[in-house]
């Protein structure tokens, strides 16, 4: 089964991203909920504190959704923070989330470090990223770049096929070696864990 949250900035096009799939369960935040609504989605649930959206368009959510989980502003939880916890709740596959990186870098940030929470895949037109734990993957790349950041320090990183390959190199934290490469492959690591950017831009 899996997760599929729709969430701010709506930067994104559905009809370029989004996969219609029987096993699914569908959350909209905020304006991502908004947004899916309209698309024609049957959103689950819907959650927020609605602060990002105007009143017609809350009106609209209040007369589509099947359910809404309402949260204060003041709360010390990010709406999409709230909405991952919920997902995980559901002991899913997978989670995908649509959206969640944008001109606000403090939320992007936010965003990014969620994705160590469970089997995470954010996206968008042009980007896709996700963590990987230790082990042997396989990487199909469909976009122009593909860039690999240590955020705990990675033992012996191999990377295969790709532009630019490297054997058991020691990604450090702080170490940008492993950025803009392209095409797809494979990669394996000891320890640490891997973000995995892949982008248009």
């Amino acid at each position: 089964m899996v997760v599929k949250i729709f969430t701010n900035p709506v930067n994104y096009r559905l009809e370029n991203c989004y996969k219609d799939e029987s096993d699914s369960i569908l959350i909209g935040v905020e304006q991502g909920a908004y947004y899916a609504l309209r698309y024609g989605l049957d959103l689950d649930y819907v959650i927020g504190d609605f602060d990002s959206i105007t009143e017609t368009e809350k009106k609209y959510i209040d007369q589509t959704a099947r359910l809404i989980k309402t949260h204060p502003q003041e709360k010390a939880e990010t709406d999409l923070y709230l909405a991952i916890k919920a997902a995980i709740q559901l002991d899913p596959d997978e989670i995908i989330i649509y959206g969640g990186i944008g001109e606000r870098l403090d939320h992007s940030y936010a965003n990014i470090l969620y994705l160590k929470l469970a089997n995470i895949t954010m996206t968008n037109d042009k980007q896709t990223m996700f963590m990987l734990d230790p082990g042997a993957y396989a990487i199909d790349n469909h976009r122009r770049y593909i860039s690999f950041f240590a955020i705990e320090d990675i033992k012996s990183l191999t990377l295969s096929g790709f532009k630019y390959p490297l054997k058991n190199h020691d990604l450090n934290i702080d170490d940008t070696l492993c950025i803009s490469n392209e095409g797809s492959g494979t990669l394996q690591f000891k320890t640490g864990l891997l973000l995995v950017i892949q982008s248009d831009l």
